[in-house]
């Protein structure tokens, strides 16, 4: 492997370095090391730069403006050494297409200007707050009744109304807090609005809050088609998107890969604008190791398919189906040829088939055709001519995923979502997630990220007294097992061969689980803590809650605290429980 170091091309430090890093990966696509010093480089808009990608779970645009864009690149190093990264305004800070045995490692990634702002409290009533924000930390003005946020040369986004509040001393969600939303902005003077709130929070004076604005555009990675992907010591200092998005690739390794606020530069509870990593119909294995997350505005981990349903039977080997969520369509790679496709029943989300891909052809953005290399079953083609009864996912682009040794800290929403029919391992992490921690979810019905998992270990995990001290979306117990199933059928679970053993919990009378349509589920060696710091925040009356499982096991479990009565189970249509307390 030929060893490339930038000074030695003229890509000095302290420069925009964008268009010259660009003509020497032209140059040197293969077996090429490329060599950072540790210090300042730039990146900055450039018309060569713009490419139409389609990113899933981001807004679709004519264009992304990229940074560093690895094209049909293979078995190259990026060797950072710690060089520091800056960008301008919304971009994408690395791209890789159709890329193999990429390693990208030793880098920090920031903003002069951050994509996301914060605000202290000053005042708190019923219907408002009073809030200050910092015009050298986030550059702002006020203009038409509503706050602008700077983000690049003469770059505005518009606050969005939407905030996490964090209490200023652990920097952790504010309990019982969740989403915030506000209706109005008006201007007080001296860097200081007073926002309209929608309802009532249990915010306090001194809370710091994140303030989200533009829109999710760009990934911190973006990866697509690519193979043997690794990610090794970066930092992200704030991102505009979902932080490492990866889809339609094969093997991907995240180690002590980072997203945490610059608090140098006095940024206490703003890192990523949406999620940490993001990884669609991928296949392989897909490994999070070492890395940390805090003060991220969505899931710091989504490992998931993506299901569409079947428009219209063109023949008796094609359909035409449809992508259902606007914001997951486009793709480029959603099938190909020998592709194993299985087709489900969206009411009860039962499987009752599979087929083997022969082509797909992309119509639009939203619709495409699917081939098979033999006659679909009658049944198939008689659900397909009901309409959207009928789901298709994609087998082939499902990842085993190994999750270890990552420190899951206070962020927006849920810790690790998981939907993937491989093994899965959650092991030997810390997680403060505010809403659930683990989410097993998976639906073809509202989200449409698929995958139903038969094979996930959850042990040796830590999880704080912070875990589900808000309510999102799905975040029923601490560990939430919880796929879309409008139908639920106890004899056709979803999920099955869940374990959760050797745990610890520090429960403040929160359900420590919850499981829907389940079946050989597992609960044991657990050591459960009643903590002391918090109040009970939610109406449940039982530690664990099942509704529509089989087969589940609960046993040898450690309650350590006095919880009482709440250390119990309750069921609803469910069969074969076995529960000890």
């Amino acid at each position: 492997m030929r060893k490339i170091f930038l000074r030695d091309e003229g890509i000095l430090p302290n420069t925009d370095i964008t268009l010259g890093l660009h003509a020497l990966f032209l140059r040197y696509a293969e077996d090429t090391e490329f060599v950072f010093e540790p210090a300042d480089y730039y990146f900055s808009p450039h018309e060569e730069m713009r490419a139409d990608y389609c990113l899933s779970n981001s807004v679709h645009t004519p264009y992304r403006v990229l940074a560093v864009w690895m094209k049909h690149m293979k078995n190259c190093t990026l060797r950072g050494n710690g060089a520091r990264l800056w960008l301008a305004g919304q971009m994408q800070v690395f791209t890789l297409d159709r890329c193999e045995s990429i390693t990208i490692e030793g880098f920090f990634v920031n903003w002069e200007k951050p994509l996301v702002a914060e605000g202290v409290v000053e005042n708190v009533s019923e219907s408002y707050m009073d809030v200050y924000v910092d015009p050298e930390t986030f550059p702002h003005r006020y203009e038409d009744g509503n706050l602008y946020f700077e983000v690049g040369a003469d770059e505005w986004y518009r606050f969005n109304h939407r905030m996490i509040a964090f209490e200023p001393h652990r920097r952790t969600v504010r309990r019982g807090t969740g989403d915030i939303g506000s209706l109005a902005v008006s201007e007080l003077g001296n860097n200081r609005y007073r926002l309209t709130l929608k309802r009532e929070y249990s915010v306090q004076v001194g809370d710091l809050l994140n303030m989200r604005h533009n829109e999710r555009v760009h990934a911190g990675i973006f990866s697509e088609k690519c193979r043997n992907t690794v990610v090794r010591d970066v930092t992200f200092y704030s991102c505009g998107g979902l932080g490492c998005l990866a889809q339609f690739c094969h093997d991907l390794t995240y180690e002590r890969v980072h997203f945490l606020p610059d608090v140098q530069r006095g940024r206490l509870v703003s890192s990523g604008r949406d999620d940490g990593m993001h990884v669609t119909c991928c296949s392989g294995r897909v490994t999070v190791t070492e890395c940390s997350f805090h003060a991220l505005m969505d899931d710091p981990i989504n490992v998931h398919g993506c299901c569409v349903t079947a428009d219209e039977i063109v023949d008796d080997r094609t359909l035409r189906c449809r992508y259902r969520h606007e914001d997951a369509c486009g793709f480029a790679y959603w099938a190909e040829t020998g592709d194993e496709i299985a087709f489900l029943d969206r009411g009860v989300m039962h499987e009752i088939g599979r087929a083997s891909a022969a082509s797909y052809t992309l119509l639009d953005q939203m619709t495409f055709l699917l081939s098979f290399d033999a006659p679909l079953p009658k049944e198939i083609l008689s659900m397909a001519q009901r309409g959207d009864s009928l789901a298709l996912d994609n087998l082939s682009h499902t990842a085993e995923f190994i999750c270890t040794k990552n420190r899951f800290g206070s962020c927006r929403a849920r810790g690790v979502l998981v939907s993937t029919p491989k093994h899965v391992l959650i092991a030997d992490n810390l997680f403060e997630s505010s809403g659930s921690a683990i989410l097993v979810a998976g639906d073809s019905n509202y989200w449409f990220e698929s995958g139903a998992c038969c094979d996930v270990e959850i042990t040796r995990n830590i999880f704080t007294d912070d875990c589900l001290s808000s309510m999102y979306q799905f975040c029923h117990g601490v560990i939430s097992i919880c796929p879309v199933v409008p139908k639920p059928m106890r004899e056709k679970p979803y999920h099955t061969n869940i374990r959760i053993t050797d745990n610890r919990f520090d429960s403040a009378d929160v359900p420590v689980l919850y499981a829907f349509s389940c079946e050989k589920l597992l609960f044991a060696k657990n050591r459960i803590f009643k903590s002391p710091s918090a109040g009970k925040l939610r109406e449940a009356n039982h530690a664990v809650n099942l509704s529509y499982c089989s087969d589940v096991l609960i046993e040898k479990n450690e309650w350590i605290g006095g919880f009482g009565d709440f250390a119990s189970v309750a069921d609803d249509n469910c069969t074969a429980v076995s529960a000890e307390f």
